[in-house]
């Protein structure tokens, strides 16, 4: 489909929105534009990371309903010089899904349908992680999703797509099979292996907001196997348990799909947080078979299994899901990772524990984590997609969280603490990082993020977007 070219009738981009291309904006979207002082306006305006709730307050919001009003929007916002970003569930970590100007959302856009012929899920880009589970639930099939329900599918696959599956299937992005994008032209183009073959690959890891706004995908999906899920805390010898639980997952099967943490606490009346270790996945194998492989775990320590949020057992794999799973409410956050290439050493697990147990209290919590990854990951080139990260075993990251109730001094003491982590974990780690977990303060992130594929990158960003209408701190850039 081609552009219309323009529709605000405007020769030159005006420096900023009028009230007048406010109104010609509503008049073109009627009941779709919302204004400072509407209705929900300061709710949807609201990043989730509200560590950046602070921000100027776009000046309009258009919620999209279709492909063509997300076309409509993004041709005015051309037209009248006014900037743009792309939302689906607005997770952002450094809140770049917000800005001074038009948030075009998409995230009422959210119908799922399932082919069964072909084993082919189509999902408009405002569904979530919870859109997700209940449409595909009904199915009895899968795809590699997150556990965090209000965390929306698009970004999730178009900066690659961690979740437990991906060691036995495959990244989100390895399951994509078609999408649609709105250009800055105004074209809504299908991509896939053969039509506009260059988004469809950029599409598999850039990360979103970068070529277009995309407002459906279509996914290649698995039968939903039988699991083992669990939660399991171990409050004692945790370096030793740490230690243990690094040489299983090193050599895990891909059934196996983890995050391992050392978490830090806050203990009323204590001078020192509660560190704790846990275990969180699944496992595509019965109970017996898992605990098999933490064989040398348990010798060291068995968990503890708090009743009610500690668990070991089988299950149906969406109900297990269900037991995983966490809301996604918004919430004050900082978070940095890095790829991490051989196991972590014993060096390495003493300065995850020496700075945890140095942690300058938030009301919340610090953490250490790593995601296991290989398996399937590394089944796929590096430069057949974008996403480029598939030779490493565990995604590393550091990550402190806090309330508006604690002191602005306590939390810049957190955060000046967790570069000291994350540069403390450097030795171990290698330059890359993960673009979903993105990073502000992270200053070679083009290389981070995207490694060899950033020159391929950057010719397709200049051909499809040569006047950088899709743009951020951190998005792709027109030259290196």
């Amino acid at each position: 489909m081609g552009g219309l070219g323009s529709l605000g009738g405007c020769a030159e981009p005006l420096a900023e929105g009028t009230g007048a291309d406010w109104n010609a904006l509503a008049r073109l979207l009627p009941g779709r534009v919302l204004r400072p002082g509407g209705v929900d306006f300061d709710d949807i305006a609201t990043p989730w990371n509200l560590r950046w709730s602070d921000r100027p307050r776009p000046e309009g919001i258009v919620r999209a309903a279709s492909a063509e009003d997300v076309r409509t929007a993004i041709l005015w916002a051309r037209d009248n010089g006014v900037p743009l970003v792309a939302r689906s569930g607005g997770h952002s970590y450094a809140g770049y899904s917000t800005t001074d100007g038009l948030i075009i959302d998409v995230s009422t856009m959210t119908e799922i349908r399932y082919d069964p012929a072909s084993e082919r899920a189509f999902v408009n880009a405002g569904a979530r992680n919870t859109h997700v589970y209940a449409a595909l639930g009904e199915v009895d099939r899968t795809v590699t999703h997150g556990r965090c329900l209000g965390v929306g599918v698009a970004g999730l696959v178009l900066g690659g797509g961690v979740g437990f599956n991906m060691r036995r299937i495959g990244l989100t992005c390895d399951q994509l099979v078609e999408t649609d994008i709105v250009t800055a032209d105004g074209e809504i183009l299908k991509c896939n292996a053969s039509e506009n073959a260059d988004l469809f690959w950029a599409a598999r890891g850039a990360g979103g907001g970068n070529f277009g706004i995309h407002t459906s995908f279509t996914f290649q999906t698995h039968a939903a196997p039988r699991l083992t899920v669990f939660n399991l805390v171990w409050r004692t010898r945790q370096e030793a348990v740490l230690r243990a639980l690094l040489d299983v997952l090193h050599a895990a099967p891909n059934e196996l799909g983890v995050k391992v943490s050392v978490t830090a606490k806050p203990v009323a009346s204590a001078h020192a947080p509660e560190i704790a270790v846990n275990l969180l996945g699944q496992y595509a194998g019965t109970k017996a078979a898992f605990e098999e492989l933490l064989t040398s775990v348990y010798q060291v320590a068995r968990p503890d299994l708090r009743p009610g949020t500690e668990f070991i057992e089988e299950a149906d794999y969406w109900p297990g899901q269900e037991k995983l799973s966490e809301p996604g409410h918004r919430e004050f956050a900082y978070e940095r990772s890095r790829y991490v290439m051989k196991p972590l050493s014993d060096t390495a697990i003493g300065v995850i524990f020496a700075h945890l147990r140095a942690w300058p209290e938030t009301s919340v919590g610090a953490m250490w984590k790593g995601f296991l990854t290989g398996g399937a990951i590394r089944d796929v080139a590096p430069n057949a997609t974008a996403f480029v990260h598939r030779r490493d075993w565990l995604l590393s990251g550091t990550e402190v969280n806090w309330t508006a109730s604690d002191a602005p001094e306590q939390v810049k003491r957190s955060m000046t603490w967790m570069d000291g982590f994350h540069a403390a974990m450097r030795p171990y780690t290698s330059d890359e990082c993960y673009q979903n977990f993105i990073d502000d303060g992270e200053t070679d992130w083009r290389r981070a993020y995207y490694g060899e594929n950033l020159e391929r990158l950057v010719q397709i960003k200049r051909k499809h977007d040569p006047r950088n209408v899709f743009h951020y701190a951190q998005s792709v850039p027109l030259t290196i």
